[in-house]
Formats: C-alpha cells, sequence, structure tokens
C-alpha cells in the first residue's frame, strides 16, 4: 500500500482532471485542472516548467502527439486546440469540437496526422470526429454518431493496426473501428459484447498478445467484483507463420528517449523499435506460395475442350449403341409368306 508520496506537485489552484505522461521524455507530466490550465512538470525537480492557457471553461482531455512535440486538447467551451509546449503557452491552433457539453476525450491518430475526438452531439448521441491535425479550423473531416447512451466513450488507439477501440463506464459493448486519414475514414470491425456491464477497460501493451495466435490486441476489464482478460483475433490460415503484415515494429514505450532536462531544452527522441517476430517463425511475407490442387474439370469445361469433329464422333457412336447393332435382322424378315395359289 502507498502511503507517502516521493513528490508533491504544487501549482494548480482547482481540483485537477486528467494526467498524461510525456510518451518518450522521463519525467514529463502534463495535467488539466478546474483552473482551465495545463501545467507540465518536471518530475526530478518537482517544479512547475510551462502553463498553457486559452481555455474557456472545464478541459475535459488532453493528449501527447505521438513524437511528444505538440499536446492537443478538447474543452467544454466547444473547442479543439493544439499546442506547442515549448513555443507558446497559447494555442497554435484552434477549430469547433462537440457540441455537446456532457463529456469529450482526444486521442492523436494515423502516425499523429489527425485527431479523434468521441463526444456528445446537442441530442446526447455519442459520436467520433475525425480532424486533420494540421488544420483544426476546417473543422472534423468525419463524423460518425454511434449510439445513444450516458457515459463517455473512452479510445484506446493502437498506432501498430491502426484500430481504437471505443467503449464507456457502465457499457456491455465495446466497439472496435480502423482509423483512416481519408475516406472512407472509419472501418468498423467486429465488436466485443458482453453480458455484464464493466466499470474500465484498458489496452494492454503489444507485448502482452499471444502473436502466434495472431492477437492483435490485448485487453482487461474491470468487472463488479473481478479483473477478465479479452483478446482480440485476427481469423488467419497459415498460422505456423509470423504474420508480418499484422505485426509490425512495435514502439518500446516503457523505455524513455530522452531525458526531462533535455526535452525541456529543445531536443526530441524517436521511441526503440521492437521485434515481435517469434523466435524459430518465417515471416508470412517469405513464405513459399501454396500450389493449389489440380481439380477435375466440370462436364461443361470438358466438352468445351473438344473439337468439333470429336464431338460429332461421340454423338454419332452414342446414337449407334442406342440403337443397337446394324446387323440384327429387320422386323419384316420375320414375316411367313402367302402361297402362291393364294394370289388368285
Amino acid at each position: 500500500v502507498l502511503t507517502t508520496p516521493e513528490t508533491v506537485l504544487t501549482g494548480h489552484t482547482e481540483k485537477i482532471y486528467s494526467l498524461r505522461f510525456h510518451p518518450l521524455a522521463a519525467d514529463v507530466l502534463a495535467s488539466s485542472s478546474y483552473d482551465l490550465t495545463v501545467r507540465i512538470w518536471d518530475l526530478q525537480t518537482g517544479a512547475e516548467r510551462l502553463k498553457l492557457q486559452g481555455h474557456q471553461d472545464q478541459i475535459f482531455s488532453l493528449a501527447w502527439s505521438p513524437d511528444g512535440k505538440q499536446l492537443a486538447t478538447v474543452c467544454k467551451d466547444g473547442h479543439v486546440r493544439v499546442y506547442e509546449p515549448r513555443s507558446s503557452p497559447l494555442p497554435l491552433q484552434e477549430g469547433p469540437g462537440p457540441e455537446g457539453g456532457r463529456g469529450a476525450r482526444i486521442v492523436w491518430v494515423c502516425d499523429g496526422g489527425c485527431l479523434l475526438v468521441s463526444g456528445f452531439d446537442s441530442r446526447s448521441e455519442r459520436q467520433l470526429q475525425l480532424y486533420i491535425a494540421d488544420a483544426l479550423a476546417q473543422g472534423p473531416s468525419a463524423l460518425l454518431g454511434l449510439d445513444v447512451a450516458p457515459s463517455t466513450l473512452l479510445p484506446s488507439y493502437d498506432p501498430d493496426t491502426g484500430l481504437v477501440l471505443l467503449t464507456g463506464k457502465g457499457d456491455t459493448r465495446v466497439f472496435l473501428y480502423e482509423v483512416l486519414p481519408e475516406a472512407p475514414f472509419f472501418l468498423e470491425c467486429n465488436s466485443f459484447t458482453s453480458p455484464d456491464p464493466h466499470k474500465g477497460f484498458v489496452l494492454l501493451p503489444k507485448t502482452e498478445c499471444d502473436i502466434q495466435d495472431v492477437e492483435f490486441a490485448r485487453c482487461l476489464r474491470l468487472r463488479q467484483t473481478s479483473l477478465e482478460p479479452v483478446a482480440f483475433r485476427l481469423p488467419r490460415v497459415r498460422k505456423e507463420f509470423f504474420q508480418d503484415d499484422v505485426f509490425p515494429d512495435t514502439a518500446v514505450t516503457w523505455e524513455p528517449a530522452l531525458s526531462a532536462k533535455a526535452w525541456f531544452e529543445g531536443a526530441n527522441g524517436q521511441p526503440r523499435l521492437l521485434s515481435l517476430q517469434p523466435p524459430g517463425m518465417t515471416p508470412v511475407s517469405q513464405a513459399p506460395r501454396e500450389v493449389p490442387a489440380r481439380r477435375a474439370p466440370s462436364s461443361a469445361q470438358y466438352l468445351e475442350e473438344k473439337s468439333d469433329q470429336q464431338k460429332k464422333e461421340e454423338l454419332l457412336n452414342a446414337m449407334v449403341a442406342k440403337l443397337g447393332n446394324r446387323e440384327d435382322p429387320l422386323p419384316q424378315d420375320s414375316f411367313e409368306g402367302v402361297d402362291e395359289d393364294e394370289w388368285d
């Protein structure tokens, strides 16, 4: 049981709403609060280093870009904002967000080129909005309505496959979509449905997946009194091969690429990549091609391959066989004649 904090961060004047660690730099933490600010902390020193402003209402959610250079927020004031924290405390871009004020979440998708926002419309329908990250002012490029429910959809994005899992507290269904930067933008996949509602749902690192069983996502589902694993698999025929089209090298998220000091001084980093190929498995891209089994031709195909002369000969032989042997006596040969005197 944790009872004593290692560090106490002091700065916000109202209740803190969300926390997000930097994806690449060690000990860099962003926090949002009801005081309408986002503050970025150096955990090595316990000091507040940056403060972002410009929000007019509650900050629903924030998210770091995959390269850690930018930070996006979605706010109750109906706006989506993108900041470059090391350059300015004011937003670099701003655009219209969800109409409903009940809650929203934001996540970077498509290699950092787009932003996905889950929220509500004015009729309380849960929906997804997809934005081009460097063109927020144009509004969402795509909008997808899902259902009417009270809980906010919490997105979990897998950058390796481009899939996003969406569910909310108290839901029994997990939506699954492939997100694309161009039309049709959203491709629906098979969803997961449970008989009882869950209280939480989290996506685990790709290293927890059963790669040999083509398991592309593994999650933990919090039930009323238990924790349940949930696996998502892709049906494949040749499971003896490593499916390298499904499992690219994945980012090592548990190792920092640079220090907090280096990041605050303007440096950037790249994550280390890890191969998911199990030992002894050959990539399916290098697998020998399967030779299709030769099938007997159909009767129609068999006739088409014959010449006209062959067809005529077979037809004639069939007629002869049906009529029987032509050397058999004719019916009239068995008739008896009359005596000659009967002709008179």
